[in-house]
């Protein structure tokens, strides 16, 4: 009966989605930007090129250079969330040419390069081209005082075509990504003597690992779309990740957008199906290495009433997964969200109640924490339940700001520890620490403040302020290991003339606790794996928690025009010279600089 009941809501799916239509809608670009509506934050999404994409002026263009090979100083699961800026863009009548070549140099031993490229629109069609190498080969002093060798490598290559119809463009990316780093970390004290022998096979300690990616995404969005218009959105991705110590991983998905107005309000839906294998990896299931195979069915119906000065959306998410370990299950959550604006354009209030079930695919986590055991297999997590609220709205003409709060009930929430034991017959008789990270799992309810400020202004100041503060209320274990009581965010970016522009960032991270697990005994992990209930119903086990340097991380940016095609830039990364640890025992490059030039053509 269940599985019935799913074919007839895909039927009714698919019958919903033949009503499809398109209208037609002319646009066109202005050169400043004026926000003229409530801001709605949003979090921008890292694998999307923006929907028309080009290659401004040399001092727009801004590569962010990483002084580690993550894209933010550190990985959290509740991390600061971007405001979604406004497309800035040149005079109309100004030739941009086609593409932007830089390549520079920087202390750790690093060299980079990047180069883009950008067709005109011909027949409403655009290409584009993007490629970029970054590496380090410098070394790290770690808290026991060794020096590591901590090698890194980012090589990126993307192509994008985008046909524009007369409403909706039609958009493909190809992309691949192939980093590669050391599992370089030791946490507290020195290294023990049988880690430091060649070749030595007890962890990861100074073993190469590689991530490579593989993507296609072919996408259809209507983006100028009116009140009354039918809508039919969708997307297909499908990736392949692999890495060196021998894990593969297969992602597919096809998700559709509906829009359907009626005649006392619209209806929505988004619907689509997930599958994802993993190969090699621990099934903890069977507590042995293998496969694992999911296949996700997605249905997100939602209706919405709105007025002049208030709205109502209301609806259900739902999820139903087929595991090929486990039993088929299904997940539900309401949806509902209220706005009201007293002020036009000035303030809204919003107030609402949802839920996600968050899919912990191989290389979610693999990016998320790269130093985690590369056999993880971890469990899904599902926030069954998220009350929230706030208000945003305009400060003045061009400045937006957003205050909110939320409270989440979050089911098999993963933390990261490390595992320290006795080797039997060790020549020092020291423990020894895994320094790559297994997982443990917690239910908690979460409190979280937010607050975001954001001004635009195309050849001004531009501006992002950003900052969370959160509270957590663990069910099983003392604290949530990993997490921070705050994080915030400052971006400014400034052209100082015609010729120069500087920018900044500055990352703060509240306190944060590692933690590692000690049994004093023989490790009792081998030759079988303990389930989490298992591992915390060990009678001896010592939860050892180390605190972690609240992180100051300072950037600053400037980029110099020579003529209209060169160009000269600097950045200099971690400028408060803080030496603070992304994971327990996995420290930061401190003070580093990058410099070079730019060619416009």
């Amino acid at each position: 009966m269940f599985f019935k009941a799913i074919r007839y809501l895909f039927i009714a799916c698919v019958v919903f989605m033949a009503h499809v239509a398109f209208a037609q809608r002319d646009t066109s670009l202005i050169q400043e930007v004026e926000v003229v509506k409530s801001y709605q934050p949003t979090i921008s999404d890292a694998n999307k090129i923006s929907s028309l994409p080009r290659i401004e002026d040399v001092e727009h263009e801004k590569p962010t250079f990483n002084y580690s090979i993550f894209s933010q100083p550190v990985f959290n699961t509740f991390s600061v969330n971007p405001l979604k800026a406004a497309t800035f863009v040149s005079q109309v009548d100004r030739e941009t040419g086609y593409g932007l070549v830089r390549a520079g140099l920087g202390n750790y031993n690093r060299p980079y390069g990047e180069v883009f490229f950008n067709s005109q629109n011909i027949r409403n069609t655009l290409f584009g081209l993007h490629g970029k190498h970054l590496s380090s080969h410098g070394k790290l002093k770690l808290e026991g005082g060794d020096w590591v060798k901590t090698p890194f490598s980012e090589n990126q290559a993307e192509m994008f075509v985008k046909h524009l119809f007369r409403t909706s463009i039609l958009s493909l990316n190809l992309g691949f990504d192939h980093n590669g780093f050391n599992y370089y970390g030791y946490p507290v004290e020195s290294i023990p003597a049988e880690l430091k022998n060649e070749n030595q096979q007890i962890n990861y300690l100074g073993s190469r690992q590689t991530f490579s990616k593989g993507l296609i995404h072919i996408g259809l969005k209507n983006e100028v779309a009116r009140k009354n218009d039918f809508i039919f959105d969708f997307h297909f991705k499908y990736h392949y990740f692999g890495t060196k110590t021998g894990q593969r991983e297969h992602l597919g998905e096809f998700m559709a957008d509906l829009k359907k107005p009626y005649s006392n309000g619209t209806g929505f839906l988004q619907a689509g199906i997930t599958f994802v294998r993993a190969d090699s990896v621990l099934n903890m299931h069977h507590l042995a290495i293998g496969k694992s195979q999911q296949t996700w069915l997605t249905l997100k119906p939602s209706y919405l009433i709105s007025g002049d000065i208030a709205s109502i959306r209301f609806g259900l998410n739902s999820w139903f997964v087929i595991d090929s370990s486990d039993d088929m299950m299904a997940k539900i959550a309401p949806n509902l969200k209220m706005n009201f604006t007293p002020v036009k354009d000035v303030l809204n209030i919003f107030a609402g109640i949802d839920g996600n079930y968050i899919q912990n695919h191989y290389s979610k986590i693999a990016y998320e924490n790269p130093f985690v055991d590369p056999y993880h297999h971890v469990k899904n997590t599902f926030e069954r339940l998220r009350i929230f609220g706030g208000f945003d709205g305009k400060l003045a003409a061009k400045t937006n700001f957003k205050l909110s709060a939320d409270y989440s009930v979050i089911r098999d929430q993963p933390f990261y520890y490390l595992f320290k034991y006795f080797i039997p017959g060790s020549a020092s008789g020291r423990p020894l620490v895994d320094n790559d990270f297994d997982v443990i799992y917690d239910n908690l309810n979460r409190l979280k403040f937010n607050i975001e400020v954001f001004h635009a202004s195309v050849e001004k100041l531009n501006l992002l302020l950003s900052g969370n503060y959160y509270l957590y209320d663990m069910e099983s274990i003392d604290k949530a290991w990993n997490l921070p009581v705050w994080d915030a965010k400052l971006s400014i970016d400034y052209p100082v003339s015609d010729q120069l522009s500087v920018s900044t960032d500055l990352f703060l991270t509240g306190q944060r606790t590692g933690l590692i697990l000690f049994v004093p005994s023989n490790d009792p992990r081998f030759p079988n794996p303990l389930t989490n209930a298992q591992l915390l119903n060990i009678s001896n086990l010592q939860w050892e928690s180390y605190d972690l340097t609240p992180v100051f991380d300072l950037n600053f940016g400037a980029n110099y025009k020579l003529t209209s095609r060169f160009s000269l830039f600097a950045r200099l990364n971690n400028f408060g010279f803080q030496k603070y640890q992304q994971w327990l025992g996995y420290p930061v490059q401190r003070f580093n600089l990058m410099g070079g030039l730019s060619y416009a053509f």
